[in-house]
C-alpha cells in the first residue's frame, strides 16, 4: 500500500482542520498510546490494530479490508464485535452518511473486555518447553 501523498488525504486533512476533538492521523509511532488517549478510533482491522484496540478498551469502529479472496479482517472484526470489543461497518455499506452515523454511535459505546488471552508468545514458549521435556523424558 502506498502511504505517500494523495489528493484524497490532503482533502481529508483540509476538512478535518480546525474541528474540535478531531485529529486525522495516517500513522503513529505507538498506536497503543494514541488509542488510550482517544475518545474513539476508526480504523481497519489488521491483526496488530485489532489487538491494540482490545488492549486499550477504546470505543472503536472498524471498517475491515476485505475482498472475495481475502476476508481475514472481516472475520476478525465480526468475532471481536460478537465479543463486544468493537463495532463493525462493512465496506459494502460504507458511505459518508453511514460512516458519520456509525462514528456518532461508537462515541457512546463502552467496549467489553473480551477475555482474550493476549499472552500468545509466552504461552507458545511454555508449550514448546513442555514438548521438548516430554521428548527428552521418552
Amino acid at each position: 500500500m502506498d502511504f505517500a501523498y494523495t489528493p484524497e488525504l490532503e482533502e481529508l486533512k483540509r476538512r478535518a482542520a480546525g474541528r474540535d476533538g478531531l485529529e486525522l492521523l495516517r500513522s503513529v509511532p505507538d498506536l497503543g498510546v494514541e488509542l488510550r488517549r482517544a475518545a474513539a478510533s476508526v480504523s481497519q482491522c489488521g491483526y496488530n490494530t485489532a489487538l491494540e484496540i482490545v488492549q486499550a478498551r477504546v470505543p472503536a469502529l472498524v471498517v475491515p479490508y476485505a475482498t472475495p479472496e481475502e476476508d481475514e479482517q472481516r472475520r476478525r472484526a465480526r468475532r471481536l464485535a460478537r465479543l463486544g470489543a468493537l463495532r463493525v461497518l462493512d465496506g459494502d455499506r460504507l458511505d459518508p452518511v453511514t460512516l458519520a452515523a456509525s462514528i456518532e454511535a461508537v462515541l457512546g459505546f463502552a467496549p467489553a473486555d473480551p477475555a482474550i488471552d493476549l499472552g500468545g508468545a509466552p504461552r507458545t514458549t511454555e508449550l514448546l518447553e513442555q514438548l521438548v521435556h516430554s521428548v527428552e523424558a521418552a
